[in-house]
């Protein structure tokens, strides 16, 4: 359950109408202070419907009001409520009021080192013991958090926010209003080796790690800096935790990549391009826009724009099913075959008999 803060002023159900410009069907004095899911929330609180897989919780619901999509305003009739045509949106709305970003002092706090020729913006706040090298700069309202390490050379827009234990590598380039979350490290040398004289020997990467304007990278995820050239991350791309971004890949703008995938070396992932959870790509691959890629989808061609694809390997998906609902059929066929072979046997012994 979210609720409010002190901080923040309550609501009655006739302000959140407005707040999210819905249509309010009850008692607009009705006081909201927090919402929660539709099986847990209280009569204080507000509780949001926009999918039939919850409409079974909504009769046993303890829920002070609803915030529900028009297509399911029938289910939760006997509530008092406020419809949306986009629940989701409405949705973020009203999360923003009841948890809104927390609001830091600029400063630098004494623990922090900071090395020669660094430039900090307007308003930047620098947490407990983090490090920024020589000539690192920091654009306005930026928030760097405790035990960060930002290297030589690095360069961040305003806005953004590292969260502690982040760690960015000389050069690494973020654009405005980045986000990163904790333990994600930017622009570390990839996985790049060559063998001669009887060893591995590591290619050097002189590469960057460039992030565009509004990307988000989840928790303990990786983006590793090109070796010939940079690894791009286009504008407006969310990447989920437990990720690994290989050097030179570039992808295009407003993608969203879920938790685990991985990309291997100089794949070039096009614009709105969606990877499910556990998603693997080999390097050197080009996956067009606005292709979607199924959970656990192992891509070993390229893709064409607009495609979905699943499987293992990727296979366009309703070829996929087929192959799947195929695959399910084989237990039975094993048990035919096996009745055939006997019936075989039983005929071939009956005709070796005089």
């Amino acid at each position: 359950m979210i609720s409010t803060s002190d901080s923040v002023s309550s609501l009655t159900l006739g302000d959140l109408a407005a707040l999210v410009d819905g249509r309010l069907e009850g008692d607009a004095s009705i006081p909201v202070v927090g919402i929660a899911p539709v099986d847990e929330a209280q009569p204080t609180e507000l509780t949001f419907l926009s999918s039939r897989r919850y409409v079974r919780h909504v009769a046993e619901s303890r829920a002070g009001a609803f915030l529900v999509s028009e297509e399911l305003e029938g289910q939760v009739s006997h509530k008092p409520r406020v419809v949306v045509t986009e629940p989701h949106r409405a949705l973020i709305l009203v999360l923003r009021h009841f948890q809104p970003e927390e609001t830091l002092t600029p400063g630098v706090h004494p623990t922090a080192v900071l090395a020669r020729g660094v430039k900090l913006g307007k308003d930047v706040s620098v947490g407990p013991y983090a490090v920024l090298d020589e000539n690192v700069e920091i654009g306005d309202r930026t928030r760097v958090g405790a035990h960060v390490v930002v290297g030589k050379g690095a360069r961040l827009g305003n806005d953004c926010t590292l969260h502690p234990q982040v760690v960015l590598y000389p050069a690494t380039q973020l654009g405005n209003r980045v986000i990163v979350h904790s333990g994600t490290v930017l622009g570390a040398d990839g996985f790049g080796y060559s063998y001669f004289d009887g060893a591995h020997q590591r290619i050097p990467h002189l590469g960057r790690a460039v992030l565009h304007d509004d990307v988000e990278i989840g928790a303990n995820s990786a983006v590793d800096r090109g070796s010939i050239g940079d690894t791009v991350v286009e504008a407006g791309v969310k990447v989920d935790n437990l990720v690994q971004i290989a050097h030179n890949v570039r992808i295009g703008a407003l993608s969203m990549l879920a938790g685990m995938v991985g990309i291997a070396g100089s794949t070039r992932i096009g614009k709105g391009v969606w990877m499910g959870g556990q998603v693997g790509i080999i390097n050197h691959l080009e996956i067009g826009d606005g292709a979607r890629l199924a959970v656990a989808t192992k891509v070993l061609r390229d893709v064409p724009a607009g495609e979905t694809m699943s499987g293992h390997p990727a296979r366009p998906h309703r070829e996929d099913l087929q192959r799947q609902a195929a695959a399910g059929r084989v237990p039975k066929i094993m048990e035919r075959l096996r009745a055939l072979e006997a019936e075989v046997r039983a005929l071939a012994d009956r005709t070796d008999k005089p």
